[in-house]
C-alpha cells in the first residue's frame, strides 16, 4: 500500500515538475509557452473587463473597478514581460525557473479569478449570474488551450476553476445552474482529454527530434571521418578537389620560400555533356578516365594533375614560367584532343578550354590564383572555346568590379538596403493593372544604386542568392498584401533557385507565411535558368504549381531552346522579350515575327505578355493581334510600394484609359 502511494506521489510530481533532465523539452516548452501566453493574458483582460462592466453599478466598486483594474494591469505587465522575453536566450536553469514560476503564477491566477468571479455572483440578476458562469467556463477553457504545452499550469488553472464551479453551481437550488455545472464538467473532461493527448504528442515529437539530432550528429562524425580519409577521385584515380587545394596551398608556400613562381591551369571539356546525355553515364565515365590517362601520360612528373569534379581537371607546376614554354605546353595539351577517343566501339571527339593564371604575377594567395584561373576558363568558354586563355590585366579589372559588388553585398544590411520596385502589367481588355512585376533593387551605401544584373549575378556566384530570394520575395509579398485581391504579383526566380530543392522549399515557406494567396503569384523563370537541368527545373516548378502559383517563361525568344521550353515546362504564361517589339513600327519582318510568336502562345493556350511597350503605335498593333497583356514604360515605369497605391487609385479613375486612347 505504501509503495502504491509512493508511486502515485512520484507520478504526480512528474506531472507538476519541469523536466530539467531534458533540456530540449524545456526549450520547446518555453518557446511554445512564450508564443501563446501573451494571447492568454489578453483573453483574460478582455473577459475580466466584460464581466466587470456587466456588474458595474450593482456590485461594489472594489469588485467592479479596483480589483479588475489590478488584474488587468498585472496581465498587461505579464504580456509585456513575455513579449520582451521572446528574443532573449536563457540558460537551462533560467528556463526551468521561468516555467516553474509560471506554474506557480497559474495557481495564483486561478484562485484569484475564481474567488473574484464567485464574489460577484450574489449581486447580479439572472442574466448577470449567467455571465459569471459563462466567464468562468470560457476563460478556463481558453487558458487551458493557451497553456497546453505547460501541462502542470493548464491542469492547475482548470482544476482551480472547475472544482469550485462544480460545487458552487452544482449545489444551487436553480436547476439551470445545476445543469450548467454538469455540462461544464463533461466538457472539461473532453477538453482535458484533448489537451493531455496534444501534450503527449508534443513531448513525443520533441523527443523524436532530439533522437534524430543525436543520430545525425553520429552520422556527421562518420561522414567527416570518411571525408578526411578520402583524397583520391574514385573514378579516375587522380587527386580530388580537396587534395588539390591542399597541394596548391603547399605549392604556394614553397614558391614563396624559393622566390619562384607557379602556373595554374583549369581544364574543362567542351562537348562532354552531349556525349554523356546521348551515350549514357557509363560512356561518359569511361571518357573521363581516358582523358585522365591521356593527360597523365602526357604531362611531366613535376606537373600536379587532379580532377575538380564533373568534366573539370586542374594542373599546376612551378617549372613552366618561361613564356615560350607556357605557349608550347598550352598547344601540346590542345593537340592531345585532336585525336578522337575510342570507347566501346564508339568514336567520340571533344576539345578542351583552359584557363591559366600565374603566381605571384596575378595573385597573391592560392584562393585568388584559383579564382583568376577559373575566370580565365570562363572567358575562354564564352569567347575562345577550345583554346587556352591566360588571365590578363583586363580580366583583373572585370573581377575587381565584380568583387566590389560581391564584397558590398556580403557586408550589406540586406533587410534595409534591398527594396522592391513594381511595374504594372496591363490588361488591354479592362485597361486596368492585372499584375505587378516585382523588380529587385539595391541601394548600397558604398556603391550607390547597383544594377540588378550586377548584384544578382554576384549573389549567384557567391552563393548568397539563397539569402536574397526569400528576402526579396517576402518584401514583394508584403507589398502585394495591400493590393486588391484581383491584382497579381510576378516574381523572378534565378537559375540557382530552380536548381535547388532547398531553395524551392524556402520559397514555398515564404509564400505560406505571407498574407498573399499563392493563386495570386506568378513565378517567372528564363530559358537559361532551366536548360542546365530541365528535369530538376520541371520538378521545382511543379512544386510551385501544386502550391497554387502560376509559372511564366520570361524573355521568350532570346534563348536557344524556346520551343522545347514551352513544350516541356509546366507553363501558364509566356513573356515575349522587349527586343521583339522595339522595331515593329518600321520593320515588317519584326511585325511578322511578333505576330507568329503571339499566335504560337495563343495556340498553346498560354497567356502572353509583351514586355518593353513604349508607344501608342505598339499598343495599337498588339491590340489588333489580340494580345491582352502588356508591360512597359508607355504605361508606367517601375515604382516604389509607396506609389503603387496612388497608381491604382489613378487608373480606377480612368487615367490609364485616357492614355491608351490617346
Amino acid at each position: 500500500m505504501l509503495n502504491y502511494f509512493e508511486m502515485a506521489a512520484s507520478q504526480i510530481g512528474t506531472i507538476f515538475r519541469v523536466p530539467r533532465e531534458n533540456p530540449e523539452l524545456v526549450e520547446a516548452k518555453l518557446a511554445a509557452f512564450t508564443r501563446q501566453v501573451p494571447m492568454m493574458y489578453a483573453l483574460v483582460v478582455v473577459n475580466t473587463t466584460a464581466l466587470a462592466i456587466t456588474f458595474y453599478g450593482t456590485a461594489p466598486h472594489l469588485l467592479t473597478v479596483y480589483l479588475p483594474a489590478a488584474f488587468d494591469a498585472i496581465c498587461v505587465i505579464r504580456i509585456l514581460s513575455w513579449l520582451r522575453a521572446r528574443n532573449t536566450a536563457l540558460s537551462l536553469s533560467q528556463a526551468v525557473e521561468k516555467l516553474t514560476g509560471s506554474i506557480i503564477f497559474a495557481g495564483i491566477l486561478g484562485v484569484a479569478f475564481t474567488a473574484w468571479s464567485l464574489s460577484l455572483f450574489p449581486y447580479g440578476d439572472a442574466y448577470s449570474k449567467s455571465h459569471v458562469a459563462f466567464f468562468m467556463a470560457v476563460t478556463s477553457i481558453g487558458c487551458g488551450f493557451c497553456l497546453m504545452h505547460l501541462r502542470a499550469a493548464a491542469l492547475i488553472v482548470m482544476a482551480l476553476v472547475v472544482v469550485p464551479f462544480a460545487f458552487f453551481f452544482g449545489s444551487s437550488d436553480n436547476v439551470v445552474f445545476v445543469s450548467i455545472a454538469f455540462n461544464f464538467v463533461v466538457v472539461i473532461g473532453a477538453v482535458l482529454f484533448m489537451l493531455l493527448g496534444n501534450y503527449s504528442d508534443f513531448e513525443k515529437r520533441v523527443n523524436s527530434e532530439k533522437a534524430l539530432r543525436i543520430k545525425q550528429a553520429e552520422l556527421q562524425v562518420l561522414s567527416d571521418k570518411n571525408f578526411r580519409n578520402s583524397n583520391i577521385d574514385s573514378l579516375t584515380g587522380l587527386p580530388n578537389r580537396r587534395n588539390f587545394f591542399a597541394e596548391l596551398e603547399r605549392g604556394i608556400v614553397n614558391t614563396e620560400h624559393s622566390s619562384g613562381g607557379l602556373l595554374l591551369g583549369i581544364l574543362d571539356l567542351d562537348g562532354f555533356k552531349p556525349i554523356n546525355d546521348i551515350h549514357g553515364h557509363h560512356t561518359g565515365d569511361r571518357l573521363l578516365v581516358e582523358v585522365a590517362d591521356r593527360l597523365r601520360a602526357h604531362l611531366a612528373p613535376h606537373v600536379f594533375l587532379g580532377r575538380l569534379g564533373g568534366d573539370e581537371f586542374v594542373m599546376f607546376s612551378d617549372q613552366l614560367l618561361d613564356p615560350d614554354a607556357i605557349v608550347e605546353a598550352e598547344e601540346s595539351i590542345e593537340n592531345l584532343f585532336d585525336i578522337p577517343f575510342e570507347i566501346d566501339d564508339i568514336t567520340v571527339s571533344i576539345s578542351c578550354s583552359i584557363g591559366y593564371a600565374e603566381f605571384p604575377d596575378t595573385a597573391k594567395t592560392a584562393q585568388d590564383l584559383f579564382e583568376r584561373a577559373d575566370y580565365a576558363l570562363f572567358f575562354a568558354k564564352q569567347h575562345k572555346r577550345g583554346k587556352a586563355v591566360r588571365f590578363s590585366a583586363e580580366h583583373e579589372a572585370d573581377i575587381r568590379e565584380a568583387s566590389s559588388v560581391s564584397r558590398a553585398l556580403a557586408s550589406a544590411d540586406l533587410e534595409r538596403e534591398l527594396w522592391i520596385a513594381y511595374q504594372p502589367i496591363i490588361d488591354a481588355e479592362t485597361q486596368q493593372p492585372a499584375s505587378f512585376e516585382a523588380l529587385a533593387r539595391w541601394k548600397s551605401p558604398e556603391l550607390g544604386n547597383v544594377p540588378p544584373m550586377s548584384f544578382i549575378v554576384a549573389a549567384e556566384r557567391s552563393g548568397m542568392i539563397g539569402q536574397l530570394t526569400p528576402l526579396l520575395l517576402r518584401k514583394a509579398l508584403e507589398g502585394a498584401a495591400t493590393w486588391p485581391e484581383h491584382v497579381r504579383i510576378s516574381f523572378n526566380l534565378s537559375a540557382v533557385d530552380v536548381a535547388s530543392p532547398l531553395s524551392i522549399l524556402k520559397i514555398i515557406a515564404v509564400v505560406q507565411q505571407s498574407k498573399v494567396k499563392a493563386s495570386r503569384i506568378d513565378f517567372e523563370i528564363t530559358e537559361t535558368a532551366v536548360m542546365g537541368n530541365l528535369a530538376q527545373a520541371t520538378e521545382a516548378l511543379n512544386a510551385l504549381k501544386a502550391l497554387g502559383a502560376r509559372i511564366s517563361l520570361d524573355d521568350f525568344g532570346t534563348g536557344y531552346s524556346s520551343l522545347s521550353c514551352i513544350r516541356e515546362l509546366p507553363l501558364d504564361k509566356v513573356k515575349i522579350d522587349r527586343s521583339f517589339i522595339s522595331k515593329i513600327e518600321t520593320d515588317s519582318a519584326a511585325r511578322l515575327i511578333l505576330r507568329t510568336m503571339l499566335g504560337l502562345c495563343n495556340g498553346l493556350g498560354h497567356d502572353c505578355i509583351v514586355e518593353g511597350v513604349e508607344s501608342g503605335e505598339q499598343v495599337d498593333f498588339l491590340r489588333k493581334e489580340h494580345c491582352r497583356f502588356m508591360q512597359g514604360y508607355f504605361f508606367a515605369k517601375p515604382m516604389g510600394i509607396e506609389q503603387v497605391g496612388d497608381y491604382l487609385a489613378s487608373v480606377q479613375h480612368g487615367v490609364l484609359a485616357e492614355r491608351t486612347a490617346s
